[in-house]
């Protein structure tokens, strides 16, 4: 049955004489169009040797179409090498391949005489494409809009490019996005994506600018971080890795003395994650630190959470982070750290012992005009004694922070701030619950707060005793209009 639909086949193709002679000297965008063999397709002899050269100038592109029934190992084969002498075998029934600016060469050998080929080509100009521009620190998924080619550029330094994808694994749908070198697709061709991304030292254009685009249209999974060369350059490694609520992260890191490396988080679907593991051993080197700031290494922001080898870290977390985007610095250490993404239910119990930060949505996201509400409530199963600090908060006319401690039966003691104030103190009441409201919802600068907090064994002690603080009450320590210290009773 085989021999017959060959048979059939071969009568198909040949059902023309075809020329098969190899053409001479360079294709060029003169002949714009054309196909080879001209006549269809053809089987073809055994012991065939032919190469066909194309020159591309800037700004175009070779589309080829490829229709061939060569089997892997045969001996037979189609290739086509690329401006960056990179080879690609065709050997699918029908295949697609753009060839960049500014050449490509086509290869067809066989040594049987049993194997089809057939090609025809295209000059496209690719100039008229539209540009999508993205200053360093964007992240943006990789399926890019076929028709468009994006554009990142930095007003400091070089281009450097990172991807990474929730499956953690090689993405090869990064080897179908083109890499151009400069500010357009007229920019000089330095390889696919893939290939930018294996390369021995940190990824990077050679100017301020760098260019993607995908002429397949087809689909990837992964995301993509443009930086600034600078900001990135000096850590012994960087990375980029993707966060998603329905999977829990753990990681294993090992940092060189004396050197720093980073990673930046980005989460898909949720403006909140947890650090729900964080261990590093103790290597005798000087100390090991973990930092976390907010967005990227490009913007330059302060670290909002630091650990140290010999605090109680055990006893911080988990810990909330108000953001999908952070990066998270880490100084000569071995380090085992774990994230949970969306709401945790972890985050609002405690026991005595307990102790973190909290951070309004607009410490975590600096660049945004306006943030969230904040609400978060930790409780105990048995009364507690909660203490806290609220180093400044920041306010607009109308917003304030409210922290109140109380039991489920009403008692209750609270704080509010509804002007700008800093060095609040430290206060401290007795109950099952903390709850912290924060209804500020413009910028950083204008509306944030910063608290610390921890939770201590229960102790007896009279009813009537107040709410204990290391507050003044001077109004010019706090800047504030209404200072509401309710000393109504101490919970027990």
């Amino acid at each position: 049955m085989q021999v017959l639909l060959f048979v059939a086949l071969f009568l198909v193709v040949t059902s023309k004489a075809a020329d098969l002679t190899c053409p001479t000297g360079p294709i060029s965008s003169k002949t714009p169009t054309g196909a080879f063999p001209a006549t269809g397709i053809s089987v073809f002899p055994a012991n065939y040797n032919c190469s066909i050269e194309f020159d591309i100038p800037d700004g175009q592109v070779v589309e080829f179409v490829v229709e061939t029934n060569v089997i892997p190992g045969s001996g037979d084969s189609l290739l086509i090498r690329d401006a960056v002498s990179t080879f690609y075998e065709m050997n699918s029934s029908v295949s697609l391949f753009y060839a960049p600016a500014n050449n490509a060469k086509l290869y067809i050998t066989t040594k049987t005489a049993t194997s089809y080929f057939y090609f025809n080509w295209k000059y496209l100009d690719v100039t008229n494409y539209k540009r999508i521009q993205n200053p360093t620190g964007t992240i943006l998924p990789m399926n890019l809009t076929q028709g468009s080619y994006y554009q990142f550029t930095s007003a400091k330094s070089r281009v450097a490019f990172h991807t990474g994808n929730l499956k953690n694994n090689l993405d090869l749908g990064l080897s179908q996005i083109l890499v151009y070198d400069g500010e357009d697709l007229k920019a000089k061709y330095i390889g696919t994506l893939f290939q930018f991304l294996q390369t021995k030292t940190l990824s990077a254009s050679t100017g301020n600018s760098l260019v993607l685009v995908n002429y397949y249209g087809t689909e990837s999974w992964s995301y993509g971080i443009a930086n600034d060369y600078s900001a990135v350059f000096s850590y012994d490694s960087y990375g980029f890795s993707i966060l998603s609520k329905d999977i829990d992260y753990s990681e294993a890191f090992s940092v060189t003395d004396r050197f720093e490396s980073a990673v930046t988080f980005y989460c898909i679907d949720s403006d909140e994650t947890y650090i729900t593991d964080l261990t590093m051993a103790n290597r005798n080197n000087g100390g090991q630190a973990v930092r976390f700031k907010p967005r990227t290494p490009t913007e330059v922001y302060t670290n909002l959470l630091v650990y140290n080898t010999g605090d109680r870290i055990a006893q911080s977390l988990p810990q909330q982070i108000m953001t999908n985007i952070f990066t998270v610095t880490m100084y000569q250490c071995d380090l085992r750290l774990g994230f949970v993404s969306g709401p945790l239910f972890l985050w609002t119990t405690a026991a005595p012992g307990r102790q973190g930060m909290i951070y309004s949505p607009s410490n975590w996201n600096p660049t945004l005009p306006i943030t969230p509400q904040y609400f978060t409530n930790i409780t105990t199963k048995e009364n507690a004694k909660f203490v806290f600090n609220i180093p400044f908060v920041l306010v607009k006319p109308g917003e304030k922070i409210r922290v109140e401690i109380g039991n489920p039966d009403g008692r209750k003691v609270f704080v509010e701030f509804n002007t700008t104030s800093i060095d609040t103190g430290t206060k401290a009441a007795y109950g099952t619950y903390m709850a912290t409201t924060f209804t500020g919802t413009h910028s950083m600068g204008n509306s944030s707060f910063k608290m610390s907090f921890s939770v201590e064994g229960s102790v007896s002690v009279p009813t009537a005793s107040p709410l204990v603080t290391t507050t003044k009450s001077s109004e010019g320590v706090f800047n504030c209009s209404v200072f509401l210290l309710l000393l109504v009773k101490l919970i027990v």
